[in-house]
């Protein structure tokens, strides 16, 4: 079982220097709005690929003074420990010579987002995320890719190289170019890449189905969820990466007119969706009330805990979970439901909310942390 048996914080929103013990038992953060509760999650959640569970700028992340002038850097550690293997060091921070630059490191040497990932995962849910279903389709491929991460770790590269491939096609539609080479060029690393993209989001889907199906309606129901997307739809229907590739490939070439009088890309993976259905009511989940929605959404988070915990049966992990202000928005016998559910993951879990009683299912089952201006302190 992997957990963060100790996190430092250096200069990091709030935080001037934290230095926090962790045990793998669930953890609460409870505190007044502002104190700091979601700073120090969000810390945690940079210990993966990408800009956090808030999707904050590098600079952002600086600690402020009263006059507002940021620190010079920041920096967040952590020490992974996974099952009986010795600990790892990990680590992410500003450079001070770079300051637009974020770096990584694993046991004092530099490193890479996909090293991360393979280390750590790391899922949350925040209450911008409460919008998922009724937003725009980018925000449920952003949360779908996430998942993606944990079942391949070099999902995140495959999408840095297909959209910075789309983001050349683009311009050279937009500033009219009719150079088939450097079009040929682009269009094979959308292919290359964009199959490893599509294999990548309809492995994740269907672990998801599986994990979902195996579970009886509880407190968080069972959704029906599919992707809506012309290449994940052949990997869905039996084909292999060489197809995917293959069909991106010559739909391309076959839109660059159509893509040149529109000056971009009209189809292709950055136009995917993920569909989600309240299997009970056969509903969309964007036509349900905003408990359901809710509920829906903790379901998702639980069955990807599940399905990641799953995923490798010769090498067992356990996902790192992270949940923000998730129990207020719930009634007294769901929060129950979700500690219940949370304690059988057997996962790392961090939750935060403005007053202790939230978490009384706990029963002692948990470390309590108050937060108080970015203070720390053990209660219980």
């Amino acid at each position: 079982m992997a957990h963060i048996a100790a996190l430092r914080l250096t200069d990091f929103r709030n935080y001037i220097d934290l230095d926090l013990a962790l045990t793998a038992s669930p953890v609460v953060l409870y505190g007044s709005n502002g104190a700091g509760k979601t700073n120090l999650m969000e810390a945690v959640s940079l210990l993966t690929p990408g800009r956090g569970m808030r999707r904050a700028q590098l600079a952002d992340f600086a600690r402020k003074d009263g006059g507002g002038v940021a620190a010079d850097v920041w920096a967040v550690a952590g020490r992974l420990t996974i099952g009986g293997d010795d600990p790892v060091a990990i680590g992410v921070g500003q450079v001070p010579a770079n300051p637009g630059r974020r770096s990584v490191r694993i046991d004092g040497r530099a490193a890479t987002g996909t090293q991360l990932a393979e280390l750590l995962t790391v899922m949350w849910l925040t209450p911008a995320q409460d919008r998922l279903f009724t937003g725009p389709a980018s925000d449920r491929r952003r949360f779908l890719d996430r998942f993606a991460l944990a079942h391949a770790p070099g999902h995140g590269k495959a999408s840095l190289r297909y959209e910075k491939a789309r983001t050349e096609r683009n311009r050279l539609l937009s500033d009219g170019i009719n150079d088939d080479l450097w079009f040929d060029a682009l269009e094979a690393d959308m292919a290359t890449f964009g199959a490893q993209i599509a294999g990548a989001r309809a492995k994740t889907v269907a672990l998801l189905k599986t994990q979902i199906a195996a579970r009886d309606d509880t407190d968080f129901p069972r959704s029906d969820i599919h992707l809506d997307g012309e290449a994940e739809a052949i990997f869905a229907a039996g084909g292999d990466l060489a197809d995917v590739e293959s069909f991106i490939g010559s739909e391309l070439r076959a839109d660059r007119s159509k893509d040149r009088s529109a000056g971009r890309t009209l189809r292709g993976l950055h136009k995917s969706d993920l569909r989600v259905v309240y299997a009970r009511k056969n509903m969309p989940a964007a036509d349900c009330s905003t408990g359901e929605q809710k509920a829906l959404l903790i379901g998702l988070i639980l069955a990807q805990a599940r399905a990641v915990s799953t995923d490798d049966p010769d090498a067992p992990r356990r996902p790192i979970l992270l949940l923000d202000e998730v129990a207020a928005h719930l009634d007294k016998a769901r929060r129950a439901a979700l500690i219940e559910e949370l304690l059988s993951l057997k996962a790392q879990v961090f939750m935060t909310g403005t007053d202790a009683n939230l978490f009384d299912a706990f029963d002692g089952r948990a470390q309590m942390f108050e937060i108080s201006s970015g203070a720390v302190t053990a209660r219980g």
